[in-house]
């Protein structure tokens, strides 16, 4: 059973064109349809108030889970095959909604998407991929498929090969929605996808505009092939079509010259693009951009503060320091916020235990060891350890820190070789 030509030119316009206004003509499209009585159109409309797993967010639909249970369960009442796949995917079919459906069974529901899938139908042949992918196709089965496999892993390589043609024919027709998954299934090993094979379905899905691929062929053009212009042409093209987070890669190549022209201020530009929307590297360039007054910014460390705060609580562990750097001097000195030798300390410590000191960068190296000295000399944040901090000044010298030698300046030996404070 085919999708009415409403239910199918929307699914164009919503998955396919990315482009806001297109999208909410398809929505409408599927609005005007369900009140009509389209059992798939139900089915789409519920799927997209549900959020960025299920539809771009580019067009900004609404996510409204309780709305999209509804929708979706009144195409699994109207017959939608694609409605009861989906119901079971999103957990919505449940055994009262199960009994609603006019289909014998499940795999009498998901045998009519296989054939709308065999017809050519892009969105059917991803939604059959997605049923051997996550193993909806074991429930559907039934206790005798689960018998058969012994491990996810055993069930994975009969599963992932069958999943990665369907996905391979919607990429055909159009549909980029799977590639997050035939990824997954490329680096599994456990299908035989050839690395040209992959990289050109990469590229086809980019060329149609997707965000999210357009980000994917542009990282991969820099890290496989250092084609800067090609990487750059991909990030910006992301961008321009939605993808915020791909600004942060527009914006490295903007500050390192890398495929472009080196530009300090279009950088910080897609460096805040990136960062408000929550992008924890970005969140850390901007606030360096204003911790060091860059390009045509002026320094100011109140919004450096707020930045690289913002930066530290979103990082990943193993880059969280970067930002603790800056935030240690922005409060042992009070600097854009109050002074607060604790927590400078408690952010020195992460650099200083974790030995992140010989990564941190100039003209930082020369004063988060001036400030370790200062903690560490003074009893600021910490216990009083002259001989230790007098290592961290004489190391903050060799990178001709004058504030270090002023610092140094207040201690001085005894006769038998022991440091104390003037």
């Amino acid at each position: 059973m085919k999708h009415s030509e409403a239910v199918a030119v929307a699914i164009d316009k919503i998955w396919k064109s990315y482009d806001k206004e297109q999208m909410w003509e398809g929505y409408e499209l599927l609005r005007q349809a369900a009140e009509e009585g389209d059992a798939d159109a139900c089915c789409y409309l519920g799927r997209c108030h549900l959020g960025e797993d299920f539809v771009w967010c580019g067009a900004e639909f609404p996510v409204d889970e309780e709305q999209a249970s509804q929708l979706i369960k009144e195409s699994v009442r109207r017959g939608s095959a694609d409605g009861v796949l989906c119901a079971l995917r999103t957990g919505n079919l449940s055994p009262a909604v199960q009994k609603t459906m006019p289909f014998a069974s499940l795999e009498e529901a998901f045998t009519t998407v296989i054939q709308q899938a065999q017809a050519g139908d892009a969105f059917s042949q991803y939604v059959v991929g997605n049923a051997m992918f996550y193993g909806d196709y074991l429930v559907i089965r039934g206790e005798e498929e689960n018998r058969k496999y012994n491990s996810e892993d055993e069930y994975y390589a009969f599963a992932y090969p069958i999943a990665a043609k369907y996905y391979e024919n919607s990429f055909d027709n159009g549909l980029p929605a799977a590639f997050g998954n035939y990824r997954t299934i490329y680096e599994s090993g456990l299908a035989d996808i050839d690395d040209v094979v992959y990289e050109d379905y990469l590229k086809l899905l980019a060329d149609t505009g997707d965000p999210l691929t357009c980000n994917d062929y542009g990282k991969l053009l820099e890290d496989e092939y250092d084609d800067a212009e090609g990487a750059f042409h991909y990030y910006s093209m992301a961008v321009e079509r939605g993808d915020v987070q791909s600004a942060y890669n527009v914006a490295v190549c903007y500050g390192t010259g890398y495929g472009v022209a080196e530009d300090l201020d279009k950088a910080f530009e897609n460096y805040m693009i990136a960062a408000k929307a929550g992008n924890a590297k970005a969140q850390f360039q901007v606030g360096n951009f204003y911790f060091e007054g860059r390009g045509n910014i002026t320094q100011d460390y109140a919004k450096a503060v707020i930045w690289l705060d913002k930066a530290y609580h979103n990082m990943d562990d193993e880059d969280s320091w970067q930002p603790a750097a800056e935030l240690a001097i922005c409060y042992q000195n009070g600097l854009g916020t109050f002074q607060d030798d604790d927590a400078a300390f408690e952010f020195l410590s992460e650099i200083e235990g974790n030995d992140r000191l010989d990564e941190v960068w100039e003209p930082l190296d020369a004063m988060v060891l001036n400030a370790l000295g200062v903690a560490y000399g003074f009893g600021r944040g910490t216990e009083q350890n002259i001989p230790q901090a007098i290592e961290y000044f004489d190391l903050a010298i060799e990178y001709d820190s004058e504030e270090a030698k002023r610092n140094k300046a207040c201690f001085k030996k005894t006769l038998f070789g022991a440091w104390k404070m003037r």
